[in-house]
């Protein structure tokens, strides 16, 4: 049963306005009961400005939020089959780390699937900590290294969550990507912490909005995670 609206003025303090959109919500079959006023009502097209039926205004809004919600399930079905392809690279990823017979053999896999599989310029990897290699490569710093010691602090503002954003210490670029460093707009850093080791993957893209503040990182978390149970799986393996 419909609430009778009160047939006098607006409420004190209220509006005409604001008492007919009342009055309209709270009797949704008034125009069922008077059609001859819906026919009759005419409002202004949004766009041209002639008095056009409120039947054939109601039917343009009608189309404007169907096309909305056409647009926003469009969006919707590309990030799902966007996640559905970084899903499989990094299955992939992971699959290569557990094959992998080295330590050698991790990082150079990983350096050329990041690069290739998920298209980014730069790759970049920085250990320091206990057990290490006995002939370690690059990647391998002391502890106290200035450049891991900037990533580190930047993982520590975020509590160890991977940081996304802007590439803006040319310093630390040079270090990390060489030649490529001028041309490394974004850049995203990862924790490696496992057994001992402590250290960052960093990776870099020419595109400044590859790797953004506000993205989501549950991707480059689990790509670190990978990357450092190779690492760690060998050196223990080697030193035990």
């Amino acid at each position: 049963m419909n609430k009778q609206p009160s047939k006098e003025g607006p409420d004190k303090g209220g509006s005409w306005e604001e008492s007919v959109s009342r009055f309209l919500e709270q009797t949704p079959d008034y125009f069922l009961r008077h059609p001859e006023l819906l026919a009759a009502l005419v409002v202004p097209h949004p766009e041209s400005g002639r008095a056009v039926s409120l039947v054939e205004r109601q039917v343009r809004v009608l189309r404007d939020r169907n096309e909305v919600m056409a647009r926003e399930l469009r969006e919707l079905l590309q990030i799902a089959r966007d996640n559905d392809q970084l899903g499989e690279r990094v299955q992939r990823f992971a699959l290569a780390m557990i094959d992998a017979g080295s330590v050698d053999d991790v990082l150079d896999t990983a350096h050329d699937m990041l690069r290739q599989d998920f298209s980014l310029e730069g790759v970049a990897v920085r250990v320091a900590g206990n057990p290490r290699p006995a002939h370690a490569r690059a990647e391998f710093v002391e502890p106290g290294d200035a450049v891991l010691d900037r990533l580190l602090i930047r993982l520590g503002e975020r509590n160890g969550q991977p940081v996304c954003g802007p590439a803006q210490d040319a310093e630390a670029l040079e270090k990390l990507f060489g030649a490529q460093a001028p041309e490394i707009h974004s850049l995203a850093v990862i924790a490696l912490t496992r057994r001992g080791l402590r250290g960052a993957l960093a990776l870099g893209s020419h595109d400044p909005q590859r790797f953004r503040p506000e993205m989501g990182t549950l991707y480059l978390a689990r790509l670190g995670d990978l990357l450092m149970a190779g690492i760690a799986r060998h050196l223990v393996t080697a030193s035990g």
